[in-house]
Formats: C-alpha cells, structure tokens, sequence
C-alpha cells in the first residue's frame, strides 16, 4: 500500500463545510455500551434545548430511554413467542428470537415510538449507572430469564394452557423484567421538577 499517495490525497481534501452545527454542546459518552443510536437522537434535542434557553451543557437522560427501550424489547419478545408456539423448539424463527432478546442496538423508528411513548428527562433525574455505562452483563442476565420464560411459555402451552392464562403469565413476565431493569438501571420517577441556571447579559433578552 502506498501511505505516501494516500496521504498526498487526503491532504487536498477540502475541509470546509456549507452548514456548521451552533450551540454545540460537550461530547457524551455511551461507554461500553450499544447505545450510540439513542444517544444520537438525545444529542439532537438537547442542542435545541441549549440554543432555547442558553445552556452551556445539558443531557438527557440515557438511562431512562434505555430503561424503557429494554421493557419494549422484552415485551416484543415474548409476545413474539407466544405468537410462534406452533413453530418447532428448533426452527429458523425460534433460534433468531433466542439468539438475542433484548440486545443494546436499535434504529431512528425505535427510538421515535419510544420518545412518543415515554418522553425524555433530565440525565440529573436518572443519571448513570454501572449497568447503564457495561451492559454486557445485565445484558446476559436479561436474556437468560428471557429465554427461561421462553421455554415456559411453550411448556405450558403444551400443557393445554388456554391463551389468557399464557398472556398472564406473559404479563408477570414482564413485571419481573421490570424488576430486574430497576436494579441495573433504577427507577424511572414518574414526576420531576426541573430547574436551571440562565446567565442573560441584558434583561431585556429575558423571554417568559
């Protein structure tokens, strides 16, 4: 491989740019987590909420988007499974559910219906946690029990367990999903009160 080519053509790259993000804020941190997609997102609206009020530096809460983006997968889960109990302990769709219930990753149309459905709070009312910031062993632990209700589902449903009994049990499932994520990530608060320092140089530039 030629380094010097590649150098001399990387230096004629042109580095400059039609359109500069303002209010840009401290970089955030994922950490060794998968998250980078919901940090994305949040990272969008905070530039917005610093160009609004004048703030420096400000987060949102990843831990409560990932709290909630951990539920729904679960739920999606074994709803998936209770949707595929006519299928074979070792079909194509069995073994994919299995392989990764409930991983870090995700796209722009999950994290818009999750944003929809659970909004967004301050990073101060549910900050980090060391489950947050190294999830691969919460991670492991989630898909053990996952998969523990998984086989549970379909035992009892070989039983002759009738489709309201399996969505209770489904239901005290998921109760004990939410447990665990309470944990590993803490308790999503329900309400908050929030409140912010703003310098203004001229009280005429203040805004109610």
């Amino acid at each position: 491989m030629n380094f010097q080519w590649i150098g001399i053509r990387y230096r004629k790259i042109d580095h400059s740019f039609s359109h500069v993000v303002s209010g840009e804020m401290p970089a955030t941190n994922q950490k060794s987590s998968g998250r980078c997609w919901g940090f994305a997102g949040l990272n969008l609206f905070r530039i917005y909420l610093g160009r609004k009020h004048n703030l420096k530096d400000f987060q949102f809460s990843q831990s409560y988007f990932m709290f909630w983006d951990k539920l729904e997968k679960a739920n999606y889960f074994l709803e998936s499974i209770l949707s595929t109990l006519d299928e074979k302990s070792d079909s194509r769709i069995i073994m994919h559910l299995l392989q990764t219930p409930t991983e870090d990753g995700g796209q722009w149309d999950m994290w818009a219906n999750l944003i929809k459905k659970y909004g967004v709070i301050p990073q101060a009312e549910m900050s980090e946690s060391f489950s947050s910031s190294q999830s691969s062993e919460m991670n492991k632990m989630l898909s053990r029990k996952l998969r523990e209700n998984a086989h549970d589902l379909r035992k009892k449903s070989t039983e002759g367990s009738s489709n309201d009994d399996l969505s209770k049990l489904k239901n005290q499932m998921i109760e004990e999903i939410f447990k665990m994520l309470t944990m590993h990530l803490g308790t999503p608060p329900e309400t908050f009160d929030w409140q912010v320092e703003i310098r203004i140089k001229n009280l005429a530039d203040l805004k109610i």
